[in-house]
């Protein structure tokens, strides 16, 4: 049952970025206005828009956050199951003073800018000694862009973010690739026109950790699950459930919880070669998605079987609370 069980902190950091993401989703717009600010707060404009300002720098400007309640949020992120293997202890190596670097950003047209990059983050992986420059694109945030083998297949092209902390050159920092996140350019692209990768921050391999995309759809939650399954990613599969979720069987063993159900699966796994969920069907409502779909099997002594079978997923707050499948195992007869 490798990979069933997932750090308590990283369950605990998942549950932050749900809830940072629903937030940055209702951002429409952004500004800085130079000159003295009034006090921080919140103005609901009467038109479903709410302006917040917030201190901005010494200088006495201000910033203004335009948010939209009614914007269109997604319903989860898809990630890769969760890995400890991808966890390890870099350092920060000090740059040449007042170092900045040229880097593309995602304005449209695309722009480049020169932004400041005090240190660069050493990490060793698989023996191999990896140096990627550290940005600092707002104050007070140490930013690695990076990409990989993974980015433009499985990943955004545009590479994947490690929000470092803020420690001395050559201090111990953690590196973990779990918490490999999605820019915030993929909630609102005029919005949020992000730094992309910096020159030498492309990693020759497969970082198989982190976001992988948004899942705007229940649906295609639905199928990211299943996707999940497919390939024994156990955590990945369970982050896209409530903790309360339960799941149903027509097997005569009545109503088990999620964790019982993930528990059995993956012993069972141990004696299966591969699994694919063929989706014939799919209907979806605002809190429930209804498919119809055929699981073949093929098990590690050859044998190949299909189960067809009709699932319900009930959803709240975008995760699923509730699974109920209606199935029938058919051999195999070729």
């Amino acid at each position: 049952m490798k990979g069933f069980l997932m750090d308590v902190e990283y369950a605990q950091w998942l549950e932050s970025r749900r809830e940072e993401i629903a937030g940055k989703a209702k951002v429409v717009g952004v500004a800085r206005v130079s000159g003295s600010h009034p006090a921080p707060g919140e103005w609901p404009t009467g038109a479903g828009l709410t302006v917040t300002t917030t201190p901005a720098g010494a200088d006495g400007g201000y910033g203004l956050i335009v948010t939209n309640d009614k914007a269109p949020a997604p319903s989860g992120v898809d990630t890769y199951a969760y890995d400890p293997a991808w966890v390890f202890e870099g350092e920060y190596r000090e740059a040449t003073a007042g170092r900045r670097i040229e880097v593309g950003r995602l304005t449209s047209p695309r722009s480049t800018e020169a932004i400041a990059s005090p240190v660069d983050l050493v990490v060793t992986i698989g023996g191999t000694e990896y140096t990627l420059a550290v940005l600092e694109d707002m104050p007070g945030q140490r930013l690695v862009v990076f990409t990989d083998e993974t980015s433009g297949t499985e990943t955004p092209a545009i590479g994947r973010w490690l929000v470092l902390p803020q420690v001395e050159p050559g201090s111990p920092v953690m590196v973990d690739f779990n918490r490999a996140t999605l820019s915030y350019h993929h909630l609102s692209p005029a919005v949020f026109t992000c730094p992309l990768s910096p020159p030498g921050n492309s990693l020759p391999l497969r970082v198989e950790a982190g976001e992988r995309a948004l899942v705007y759809d229940l649906g295609q939650k639905a199928i990211a699950f299943l996707r999940h399954l497919e390939k024994s990613e156990w955590t990945a599969a369970r982050a896209l459930c409530a903790g309360s979720a339960t799941v149903w069987h027509n097997d005569g063993k009545g109503q088990a919880s999620i964790d019982e159900t993930m528990r059995s699966m993956a012993a069972q796994s141990e004696t299966i070669e591969s699994m694919r969920y063929d989706i014939t069907r799919q209907l979806t409502g605002p809190d429930e998605v209804l498919q119809q779909h055929a699981v073949r099997v093929t098990t590690k002594d050859g044998t190949r079987g299909s189960v067809h079978a009709a699932a319900y997923f009930r959803f709240e707050d975008g995760l699923i609370t509730r699974i109920e499948e209606y199935a029938n195992f058919v051999p195999d007869e070729s």
